[in-house]
């Protein structure tokens, strides 16, 4: 197999030690050289025959992957991260160099992590996956121009971890690396923009599945909108991709759950599907989750609740209704309950949403349930039902100091959990915000407590 001036179907994970960032050697071990004169950008030449691994000592941490083969000499990582910068702690995934070519230059959110069931030649194994979806112009496909500029959807790519602490870019075989596009079909359901929602891997049958969310090209006003003005992408609805490797989805199905009728509390849409499997044997029952845009709400803007729907084969899927309502006037989910994750902790459903106020300030919370169907805001997590669990840093100067929201939840061996979330912030002194995927660290097995990873 030809190695390229980075490596072919294999991923670089940075070891540290003390204060050095020791990088593996890559296919021929290329040394590394500046791209720019500076220690922020690097690139691997292509014509590098060197056998000597390099260790760079900046107190900072660099991870390197590509999966093009390409033979000219091509910029691979951004040190934008110190370690000991404490102003970063618990980001695990930052942005790309915004003069990269990357997919998600533009704007990237909804972290699905899995741990790798998958190996390539036998040999490598990613550890673990982040899903996640954005896009990287102020553009839709098809020149759509989304309705809400700070939406962060569009298309779906990767990055990987060896331990699920900090991650890279995976170069997925699409433009800018991504690896799943808007349907190529102007009628599809998924034909404007998508994002993914959830991954399984099927061990018995070898197979990847998807769960995601698509916008339409259909023209429709904004829930709680102007009724005049009218935009394509508002539709959402979910669909199924399935795929044998976990990196190219090209089997897709949708959308899998149909909107309400006029009257019902879901007619506006049906979005963010995630999904619990049955344990096996006799169960047989699956569960999704999802929520949609309501135009009740005292700001006329409208508001998020979740519902429910079960499954007997995760294809085919019948409604439950909503499971959460508002939370009470003033408080801090006021303004409802959006994108979440469902885990089966011991005999308990175990729902982490994110949910906001009428101004728009995002936070993590947590509701229970018995049996999956009808739901409560945890009473025991925080100053007010539900929590929250998770804030943002509001008045301080980390990266996180916005908002926090999009939760997913990895049940770990030894009973803690671990929480990847969106976040955003501004340091001060910056005109613009920036954001990241950043990781939380349950309190042992109570998932009622957390802190930020290095925090």
């Amino acid at each position: 197999m030809a190695c390229s001036a980075i490596c072919f179907r294999e991923t670089v994970s940075v070891l540290q030690s003390a204060n050095c960032c020791y990088i593996p050697k890559i296919c021929s071990s290329p040394n590394l050289k500046s791209s720019t004169g500076s220690f922020r950008n690097w690139r691997i030449p292509a014509n590098s025959n060197t056998n000597k691994s390099k260790t760079v000592c900046f107190k900072l941490f660099m991870t390197v992957c590509s999966m093009e083969g390409k033979s000219s000499d091509t910029t691979v990582g951004s040190l934008d991260l110190p370690q000991s910068d404490r102003r970063f702690s618990g980001q695990v995934l930052g942005p790309p160099p915004p003069d990269s070519d990357w997919w998600d230059r533009k704007l990237f959110s909804g972290p699905v992590v899995v741990r790798d069931s998958c190996t390539f030649d036998k040999t490598q194994s990613f550890g673990y996956r982040m899903y996640y979806y954005g896009r990287d112009s102020d553009l839709w496909a098809r020149g759509v121009t989304p309705f809400n500029p700070y939406l962060p959807t569009g298309r779906v790519g990767m990055a990987v971890s060896q331990d699920g602490l900090s991650f890279t870019r995976y170069k997925g075989h699409l433009s800018g690396g991504a690896m799943m596009d808007p349907s190529p079909d102007s009628e599809a359901f998924d034909a404007v923009h998508l994002g993914v929602s959830d991954v399984l891997f099927d061990a018995d049958g070898g197979d990847w599945h998807m769960y995601y969310f698509g916008g339409s090209f259909d023209e429709l006003p904004i829930p709680g909108g102007p009724t005049d003005k009218k935009f394509r992408g508002v539709r959402l609805q979910p669909g199924l991709a399935m795929s044998k490797d976990g990196l190219s989805f090209e089997d897709r199905k949708g959308p899998i759950l149909e909107l309400g009728d006029a009257d019902s509390w879901d007619k506006n849409g049906v979005s963010w599907p995630r999904v619990i499997p049955p344990k096996g044997g006799e169960d047989k029952k699956w569960f999704m989750t999802y929520h949609t845009r309501e135009t009740e709400g005292p700001t006329g803007f409208g508001c998020y609740t979740p519902g429910i729907a079960t499954s007997t084969d995760g294809e085919n899927w019948v409604k439950g209704g909503k499971v959460l309502s508002l939370g009470a006037p003033g408080s801090w989910d006021e303004g409802g309950a959006s994108v979440r994750h469902v885990l089966k902790i011991g005999d308990q459903f175990v729902m982490f949403y994110e949910g906001s106020d009428f101004k728009f300030q995002y936070a993590i919370g947590l509701a229970v349930s018995d049996d999956g169907i009808i739901w409560e805001r945890d009473q025991n997590c925080g100053p007010e039902p539900g929590g929250p669990i998770l804030r943002a840093r509001t008045g301080e100067d980390f990266w996180d100091n916005v908002l926090v929201g999009t939760p997913y939840v990895l049940a770990m061996e030894d009973g803690s959990f671990r929480m990847y979330y969106l976040g955003v912030g501004k340091f001060e002194g910056d005109k613009t915000s920036q954001r990241g995927i950043g990781l939380a660290i349950s309190d042992g097995e109570n998932y009622r407590s957390w802190r930020r990873f290095n925090e």
